[in-house]
């Protein structure tokens, strides 16, 4: 994954370097000490060299973070078998319904509450990012499209709606379950619901067969 690897890289120094352009004048020094929360004091010469040296601690940090999950990731195993996603749902005084995802590997999410967005891809979402072997499948995609040097938008629609923002892809909440079922396809996965109740519903995910992934493949996907 060392496209993906030299990508992040490379976008964890342009925002950095960004930072510390913005010092350079009173109103973005003003303005990253706001979106960092940080007060000094001093002469402004001191309060921006310590404001420096938070920045880069904070992106020897973010380096650190998303090159650790690459390296997690990458030493998954690759998906076989089948993998189960349990909705639970249950009242809330607030708001309504709540679902609760549960895996057959393990994973316990959060109850998703509020309103407004589509609770079920939210929790979706959740069990899908707990899976590391469906991660690396996304992952390899990716690093192979950043190869091929694809720009943001051509790589988004390659993967898929709801496989997030940033350089390092996840599975997006609140996108409808359908996206997370497209962009499984793409990764020659098939997704479908085996049960559909008012407090429950269960997700299986497995891989296609090859007739199944030949049929996608031939609808130009």
């Amino acid at each position: 994954m060392n496209e993906l690897k030299q990508a992040i890289i490379k976008e964890i120094e342009e925002d950095y370097n960004k930072d510390l352009e913005h010092i350079k004048t009173e109103d973005g020094f003003k303005l990253i000490l706001g979106q960092c929360n940080k007060t000094y004091i001093g002469t402004i010469e001191k309060q921006k060299e310590k404001l420096i040296k938070y920045l880069f601690h904070k992106k020897e940090k973010r380096l650190n973070e998303e090159l650790t999950q690459i390296k997690e990731v990458e030493k998954a195993k690759d998906f076989s078998g089948e993998f189960i996603i349990t909705l639970e749902w249950k009242k809330s005084r607030m708001w309504g319904m709540n679902p609760r995802a549960y895996t057959n590997y393990g994973f316990v999410g959060e109850s998703i509450g509020g309103c407004g967005y589509c609770k079920t891809s939210t929790a979706t979402a959740q069990a899908l990012n707990s899976n590391l072997s469906i991660l690396k499948l996304m992952y390899l995609k990716k690093n192979e499209l950043l190869k091929q040097g694809l720009n943001k938008d051509e790589i988004k629609n390659k993967i898929g709606y709801g496989c997030g923002y940033s350089i390092i892809p996840r599975f997006e909440g609140g996108v409808g379950v359908s996206s997370h079922e497209n962009i499984l396809k793409g990764l020659g996965l098939y997704m479908r619901c085996i049960t559909n109740t008012d407090y429950t519903n269960v997700y299986l995910i497995r891989k296609m067969t090859k007739e199944e992934l030949n049929n996608y493949k031939t609808r130009g996907y």
